[in-house]
């Protein structure tokens, strides 16, 4: 196993457990802080952006401030930005039109649109391990959320089509910042664009006229959603994008479900079933033989 291939691997794996921590984070906002959906999005991506920039700041000063507001990479960003907004704004219609396990089994097709694109526009060849360990990471997560009860999906159009929408600009957003983080790095790119959205999602969300609870509980969860949630996980899997192909980093985002279930049974006290373990096993099946294949 090359050891290029297990950074990008390992990266990719983190962002996707940091996502799946941060759901029950969110959980536990919106059950007993009286978050919604939108709060969560507005006040995610505005913090997570603002303490990125501060970091950038502390560490570089004023090195990538000029770049940043360059036509050519201020553009790219701004489409980062957009593309993060409306990849989760489109999953949660995505829900509402449906359910949640319709919502993440359509966005977990994000690794095909990644796939053929680069098959078109790079003459990249279509690996049949790729296929081979998509259609595992789809058993995986389906058996995780579903429990093995099927009446749980739900296939509405609307629910259908929002769910396709977000993983069509999920793929945008795993591989239109590629060339501006290779001049600026990860964390100013990932900073402006967060702030970009979080600042646009804001105005129409205004965080100050909300009813959210803030309690010592509810501060220790956002703040683990902006730091371990958003800033930890971007970064990650940004970052694998230097060792691993797009496709890979993003079939490995099926850690997100399997973290959280794994999370919710130490810390709610949900269950653990059989079907789930064999869920957990086709994931962890995934990550082995992508750790084994080559990076390209």
């Amino acid at each position: 196993m090359e050891i290029k291939t297990l950074k990008g691997v390992t990266l990719a794996s983190i962002a996707g457990i940091c996502w799946g921590s941060m759901g029950v984070a969110a959980q536990y906002l919106m059950a007993q802080c009286q978050f919604t959906v939108l709060d969560l999005t507005s006040i995610r991506l505005l913090g997570a952006g603002l303490v990125l920039i501060l970091l950038d700041f502390f560490w570089n000063r004023t090195k990538h401030i000029k770049a940043v507001f360059q036509i050519e990479n201020f553009k790219d960003i701004l489409i980062y930005g957009f593309a993060l907004l409306c990849s989760q704004s489109t999953f949660f219609l995505s829900i509402s039109s449906s359910n949640a396990a319709t919502a993440t089994i359509m966005v977990l097709t994000s690794p095909l649109f990644i796939i053929a694109y680069l098959a078109i526009a790079h003459h990249r060849r279509i690996k049949v391990l790729e296929m081979i360990c998509l259609v595992l990471a789809m058993v995986g997560v389906l058996l995780i959320i579903t429990k093995g009860n099927w009446d749980t999906m739900k296939f509405s159009m609307a629910g259908v089509a929002w769910g396709l929408a977000s993983a069509m600009l999920g793929a945008v957003g795993t591989i239109q910042p590629g060339r501006v983080v290779r001049k600026l790095t990860v964390f100013p790119v990932i900073g402006w664009a967060m702030t970009f959205s979080g600042a646009a999602a804001c105005l129409y969300n205004n965080p100050f006229e909300t009813n959210v609870i803030w309690n010592t509980m509810g501060i220790i969860c956002y703040l683990h959603i902006v730091l371990c949630g958003t800033i930890v996980s971007f970064c990650c899997f940004l970052k694998s994008m230097e060792f691993i192909a797009p496709p890979i980093a993003s079939m490995l985002t099926c850690f997100e479900p399997l973290s959280a279930v794994v999370l919710s049974v130490l810390l709610l006290g949900a269950t653990f079933g059989l079907t789930e373990a064999i869920g957990a096993l086709c994931i962890l099946a995934t990550v082995f033989l992508l750790a084994r294949s080559k990076s390209g």
